[in-house]
């Protein structure tokens, strides 16, 4: 009899070190869903004309947000355009007068090329000779100065085609676009109003992809690491959500006061984020959460 208790004493003693061996424990600690936030503001600056989203509407990459007025830049738009028109108007008389002198040039050079061989023959005098000589090197001179003027207008064109699309590209910049599929948390602007470049019109967030913020203290950072699966809980409410550690700050920094943790408020922390998969929407901004991660405290890789 003696020999069977001991016999079950030796097994009791073999489980409870086999289960405490692949112990697991699982931490809870206390945190906040926030979100990422894109601001998105105008490249140029203009009176507001329409509005198409508003606080809380769903935006699909590529959609419209808003327009600001074009007349401005229309109108700038039309003078380019018309100087664009009358220049090439002037290339092709350039390019006419070119052909012109050319015509010219080459009916003096053979006159005086038949000239310099009659004097040789002393059938024509050197001053007919000189004087046509003189009557090529003017024209060798506008045939010149010809060519220069197309190169300048051809110079011309460049500019106005430059100055037109940048004008195009400031007609596109009236309209702002969505970067992303998300919802608009912020609308900073109302139809009629001035958008200055650089400042917020709206700002934008995916829902379907939440993070979860909590603070660890430094005895806990051995047992996590990137990638590790999480749990977020909410009050009131049984269902979980799976998450990922996505990020584990490298500096300690102490205890934000709108956390509570069991720890002191004066100890130093570090910040880690969960990503926290939100397809439904039922997760919100701002919502206090509870995190559990499990601790392996051995027989795990």
């Amino acid at each position: 009899m003696n020999m069977m208790i001991r016999f079950l004493i030796f097994l009791s003693f073999i489980a409870m070190f086999s289960c405490g061996k692949n112990n697991e424990s699982i931490r809870t600690y206390d945190g906040r869903l926030d979100a990422n936030i894109t601001r998105i503001s105008a490249q140029i600056g203009g009176t507001v004309d329409s509005l198409f989203k508003d606080e809380g509407d769903a935006v699909q990459k590529g959609q419209l947000l808003l327009v600001i007025n074009q007349d401005r830049i229309l109108a700038q738009l039309r003078q380019q355009q018309a100087g664009l028109k009358e220049l090439t108007a002037g290339r092709s008389v350039a390019e006419a007068r070119i052909m012109e002198v050319k015509a010219q040039l080459d009916l003096i050079r053979k006159t005086w090329q038949k000239t310099v061989r009659m004097v040789d023959q002393g059938a024509a005098t050197e001053q007919s000779r000189d004087e046509l000589q003189t009557k090529v090197q003017v024209l060798k001179s506008q045939l010149e100065a010809a060519k220069m003027n197309l190169q300048v207008l051809e110079s011309k064109k460049v500019q106005l085609l430059a100055a037109i699309d940048q004008l195009n590209l400031s007609l596109q910049d009236t309209r702002v676009i969505s970067p992303l599929n998300g919802v608009v948390i912020n609308r900073f602007i109302e139809a009629g109003e001035l958008a200055a470049p650089g400042l917020p019109l709206f700002e934008l967030a995916d829902l379907s992809v939440l993070q979860a913020t909590v603070y660890l203290p430094i005895a806990d950072l051995k047992r996590i690491k990137l990638g590790q699966k999480a749990e977020i809980h909410l009050d009131g409410l049984q269902k979980s959500f799976p998450g990922r550690i996505k990020w584990i700050s490298s500096e300690a920094e102490f205890t934000p006061k709108t956390i509570l943790t069991k720890e002191t408020r004066t100890s130093l922390v570090y910040a880690v984020k969960i990503n926290v998969s939100n397809p439904d929407h039922i997760l919100k901004i701002g919502m206090p959460v509870q995190v559990s991660i499990k601790e392996s405290t051995g027989g795990e890789n």
